[in-house]
């Protein structure tokens, strides 16, 4: 598979996940903290895998680095707020509009991502390379999710 489709078939499943948890009322504190349990582990490992495949490869280009440097740091902030958000009650007032913020910036970042990063992707790499990172980038993120969920 190309990375750019395993990307976005990614980027489509967390918009889903962090919707389904602004969509659910919290009628119990316990079940709903494991959910945004599993979505800080999904967010946290995609980040993850990225920025050791393609931020990576991306940021060893003295052209492309900036762009890299940014996305980045756009998912250290994201990271931040996720633990954030994990540090408080979920019963808390500020908890619905953080998680709404965090919302806010993931989707800003995927659509960045998808406009500037997919075409670099496209542009740098040819099919057969991207291939292989599609492959890192699996293995990355399966090694993730496993450290994350010990």
């Amino acid at each position: 598979m190309d990375i750019t489709r395993r990307l976005r078939e990614e980027h489509e499943e967390l918009q889903t996940a962090f919707s389904n948890m602004l969509d659910l009322d919290i009628i119990d504190a316990e079940s709903y903290g494991r959910r945004f349990i599993d979505l800080m582990i999904a967010v946290e490992s995609h980040e993850r895998a990225e920025e050791q495949t393609i931020y990576a490869k991306l940021a060893t280009d003295i052209d492309v680095r900036p762009i890299a440097l940014q996305s980045l740091e756009e998912h250290r902030i994201l990271r931040m707020l996720m633990r954030d958000l994990a540090e408080l009650e979920i019963t808390e007032e500020v908890w619905i509009p953080r998680l709404v913020v965090a919302n806010n910036m993931l989707s800003l970042h995927l659509q960045i991502e998808e406009g500037n990063i997919f075409p670099l992707l496209q542009e740098l790499f040819d099919e057969e390379e991207r291939e292989e990172l599609d492959r890192e980038f699996e293995a990355a993120h399966r090694t993730i999710v496993q450290q994350l969920r010990i």
